[in-house]
């Protein structure tokens, strides 16, 4: 099987890398070259920019599945960022389909395309309108990628991710931020303490799309999470303990009992259901993982 992965150098397609069988060709969209690799994992040098040499490239390869990650600028969540990534995007999807005999697609959404504050989330249930145009973009995008499954007849899965975290995570993200500042002995400076969301880890993510890779399910939308929420001042107590400390700054957040304005979770019954899958890991031993890879100890 060849398999196209883009965001390769990103937070879940980094981790993806070492999953693959090594029976597989995979062809890893890089800028520039990143060094060594896994024997199958072939380098495809180009960029969405400028895509006309990657897609005379992809014509000749003609990958069989391509998993779709790379969306540009975040935390830029503006209008010109969103139509940027969005037509990169849409017009990268539909070479694959028209010009390279593409058969399977797995995009990256995100659980913001809900635009729910409270309850579960089922892949079901549309949503409301409103959001920002990073939202609008992805909705956008899942829409194109279902058309093209239902005019081409390929199969199209639309991962709607929750709160994804773990080793390689963006600095400003939640758990790095909390971290940093409880390293620097500061207490982490959060505005809503009583907020939960669904914390879902990398490696899990990276599995589900694995499964989407090599089973045969229903095309559609799948949701990317734990199944279960968690208040962000328990997200600071099981940083406190990891690094070894007493979780004083965690007890001072739950005690602020401030108003809950956010939390929501994943239903996964569809993910659990056909591909077999549910998130294995913790956010103890998530969180755990991701302390030894910024190097401390406890």
């Amino acid at each position: 099987m060849k398999i196209f992965l883009t965001g390769s150098t990103g937070f879940i397609g980094s981790r993806l890398l070492g999953k693959f069988p090594s029976s597989d060709e995979i062809y890893a969209l890089y800028r520039r070259d990143p060094g060594t690799l896994p024997e199958n994992i072939r380098i495809l040098q180009g960029d969405l920019d400028s895509p006309d040499d990657l897609f005379f490239r992809l014509s000749e390869i003609r990958p069989d599945v391509c998993i779709h990650l790379a969306w540009e600028g975040i935390p830029d969540y503006g209008y010109k960022q969103s139509l940027r990534n969005l037509e990169h995007s849409s017009k990268l999807m539909q070479h694959l389909v028209e010009e390279c005999g593409c058969k399977k697609i797995i995009a990256a959404g995100s659980c913001w395309e809900y635009n729910k504050a409270f309850g579960p989330c089922s892949e079901s249930d549309p949503g409301s309108h409103g959001g920002n145009h990073f939202v609008w973009a992805k909705r956008s995008l899942c829409d194109f990628g279902l058309m093209l499954a239902s005019r081409y007849k390929i199969s199209f899965f639309w991962t709607r991710l929750f709160y994804v975290y773990g080793p390689g995570q963006r600095s400003g993200s939640l758990i790095p931020t909390i971290a940093e500042a409880l390293l620097k002995g500061a207490p982490p400076n959060i505005q809503t303490p009583s907020n939960a969301n669904d914390f879902v880890y990398v490696d899990d993510v990276a599995d589900a799309m694995i499964q989407l890779v090599y089973r045969e399910v229903l095309t559609g939308i799948y949701n990317l999470g734990t199944g279960y929420s968690v208040p962000v001042w328990k997200v600071c107590e099981i940083l406190e303990r990891s690094l070894g400390y007493e979780p004083s700054c965690a007890a001072q957040m739950k005690a602020l009992n401030k108003s809950v304005t956010a939390d929501f979770w994943a239903d996964t019954t569809k993910s659990s259901l056909f591909l077999k899958w549910r998130a294995s890991t913790s956010l103890e031993e998530g969180i755990g993982q991701y302390i030894r890879t910024i190097g401390v100890r406890n």
